[in-house]
């Protein structure tokens, strides 16, 4: 049976997105930890400069949501902010912040190797590319 939503290509990306979530949130589990904020984590540890308005922006998400994480991640001695002045916290990793990013390095390494196993290179650069387009159209709304 065909109908709309089976052709809509947002709901054929939120479909891919949340079975990659689904199987990433177990995979971390073990390291008490969710996938954003492992992605946090890596952000904070590669980016310089890190504020909780630029972490927004590289996640593509509100200013709420990461302070949310951001209380999560602290609560759990992850990272340390510094605060710059009024409105400002610099971020940066504890030991125990990268101890968690260097345990679950590997599973991680080996989960998105796998999401890519039966593609050519050539094709998740053509993937990768098309998702930047589409996210760029959707920020033109």
């Amino acid at each position: 049976m065909a109908y709309e939503l089976q052709k809509s290509l947002g709901f054929k990306i939120n479909q891919a997105a949340n079975k990659i979530n689904n199987k990433f949130t177990h995979l971390l589990n073990q390291f008490d930890i969710a996938p954003e904020q492992r992605a946090t984590l890596e952000i904070i540890k590669y980016e310089k400069d890190v504020n909780q308005t630029k972490i927004a922006h590289i996640l593509g998400k509100d200013k709420t949501t990461i302070s949310r994480t951001l209380a999560t991640l602290e609560k759990k001695n992850f990272i340390l902010k510094k605060q710059i002045d009024k409105r400002t916290n610099l971020i940066e990793l504890t030991k125990l912040g990268n101890e968690i990013l260097e345990k679950s390095a590997t599973q991680v390494k080996e989960f998105r190797t796998t999401l890519f196993s039966n593609l050519e290179n050539e094709e998740v650069n053509v993937l990768v590319n098309l998702l930047e387009k589409v996210a760029s159209n959707v920020e033109e709304l």
